[in-house]
């Protein structure tokens, strides 16, 4: 029986920066994975959707190319078969460079499903194989999965979840897209792009609604202007599969389409894996208990990523694995969830951090707001890129920031300085005072954090 001082079970984004940081630290170590090496987040989440939101942005430009004085002869084309084919490189790449990274660290790669026999002893099956191992510390980092409608269950073929959608065997004339977070946001920019007819579907007041109003305001304005239709605060209440998808609204409109993605959210992937063998605590939503720590109620089980909840960020789950691997090496970390900034990229895309206005405002919050649109700004013109806004929220008493959102060119990018200026504890003031390149979208990052005190250069404004 082979013996590890950490196993870890699941490959993604947390298991094998945390197989990597505890190799290093010179401990036997040994990550697990019944699927394809890398998790959700490199074969069929972040990595190859993010491949294809490149080509849809490519595909658009081309375009718009007059918009530039470029001139291209002849039809501009794309196929989803093509898309796919760029996306699968890039993941057999990406892929190639993991699987060398983990192991020059020196972590050993076992494949199979992983199942616990007690709290030290794992079973791995493998092709009607089975190997047994011993772990002093092991760490659950097994994903999760897409969530199912009861009354639409997953088939592949006129039912899709997100992992089908990088697999179709053809570009649906119409794609009806039931949750408008930001996965079905993502995926209906990019088959809009293509030339699907798509329909967003929201239960909820708006699109993406757990960001910003303003900013899914935007979203939803540009998404229209792509003939993208949408239905929010809207129910569902029926639902039939013949040729095409038809689901039934509450208020008796009938929507069709030839092709439907659930996009309702994720849940824990814990199928399996013998958890009932260990007394590890459960929470009510399906999910993994552990402190703050990672820990379990099981000392030497610790449990990162999404099996544990929200918030489902690879990041998140990768920073979680890091301080997991720390107190199994005898330390006492502790998780700090206080920034974590997160991207939507549709397009326009999105960049957030910290609090929404509105939920600083329930909080009890006295709030100060600074915004700025981003055709106020030159390199926008410039760019061609004048669509959107950065918005930055303060609590008025300190002049804390507390959140941030920005739509727009290179946003996911952007928001890192305001995630940045949080994290050390910065007011709008600082930020503003700072000196930003001109021209540069980091512009409104300024003029936000000046608009906060009235102070910002390119919004209008009489003498006092």
């Amino acid at each position: 029986m082979d013996r590890y001082e950490i196993a870890i079970i699941g490959s993604g984004p947390a298991g094998y920066v945390g197989a990597i940081k505890a190799a290093r630290a010179g401990v036997p170590t040994c990550i697990i994975e019944k699927g394809e090496f890398g998790g959700v987040c490199l074969n069929i989440g972040c990595i190859p959707t993010k491949a294809m939101v490149a080509s849809a942005k490519m595909l658009r430009n081309a375009r718009r190319s007059s918009e530039f004085s470029v001139k291209i002869d002849g039809a501009i084309s794309a196929s989803l078969e093509d898309f796919y084919r760029r996306k699968d490189r890039i993941v057999e790449v990406e892929k190639k460079g993991l699987i060398n990274l983990v192991e020059s660290s020196g972590a050993v790669i076992k494949k199979g499903h992983a199942s616990f026999l007690d709290n030290n002893t794992i079973k791995i099956t493998s092709d009607g194989s089975e190997e047994i191992i011993h772990a002093k510390n092991i760490v659950i980092a097994t994903g999760s999965k897409p969530a199912a409608l009861p009354f639409l269950p997953f088939d592949g073929v006129k039912v899709l979840s997100s992992d089908n959608m990088l697999n179709l065997d053809k570009l649906p004339k119409s794609l009806l897209v039931i949750g408008g977070g930001y996965i079905g946001c993502e995926f209906a920019s990019i088959f809009s792009a293509l030339g699907t007819k798509v329909t967003i579907v929201e239960a909820l007041p708006h699109i993406l609604p757990n960001m910003d109003g303003d900013i899914a305001k935007v979203l939803d304005r540009e998404f229209r202007k792509e003939k993208i239709e949408i239905h929010t605060n809207s129910k569902i209440v029926g639902a039939k599969i013949s040729d095409v998808v038809t689901i039934t609204l509450e208020d008796g409109t009938d929507i069709s389409a030839e092709m439907a993605l659930v996009s309702i959210g994720r849940r824990a992937l814990i199928d399996g894996l013998g958890l009932e063998n260990t007394g590890v605590s459960m929470l009510p939503q399906g999910i993994i208990k552990v402190n703050n720590q990672m820990r379990t109620n099981v000392p030497n089980i610790f449990a990162v990523g999404d099996v544990i909840g929200n918030p489902m960020l690879a990041h998140v789950a990768s920073a979680e694995c890091k301080v997991a691997i720390a107190n199994a090496l005898g330390n006492h970390f502790i998780m700090d969830y206080s920034v974590i900034p997160s991207g939507v990229f549709t397009y326009p895309e999105i960049g957030s951090v910290g609090l929404t206005e509105n939920a600083a405002r329930q909080m009890g919050m006295d709030v100060k707001v600074g915004s700025i649109q981003l055709r106020k700004i030159g390199i926008s013109h410039a760019s061609g890129e004048i669509i959107g806004l950065a918005k930055i929220v303060t609590d008025a008493i300190s002049d804390k920031i507390v959140g941030a959102h920005i739509i727009g060119e290179r946003a996911t990018d952007l928001i890192h300085e305001i995630a940045a200026a949080m994290f050390q504890g910065m007011t709008s003031s600082m930020l503003g005072r700072m000196i930003h390149s001109h021209p540069s979208f980091s512009e409104v990052i300024a003029e936000a954090a000046q608009d906060v005190s009235g102070e910002a250069i390119y919004e209008t404004r009489k003498a006092a």
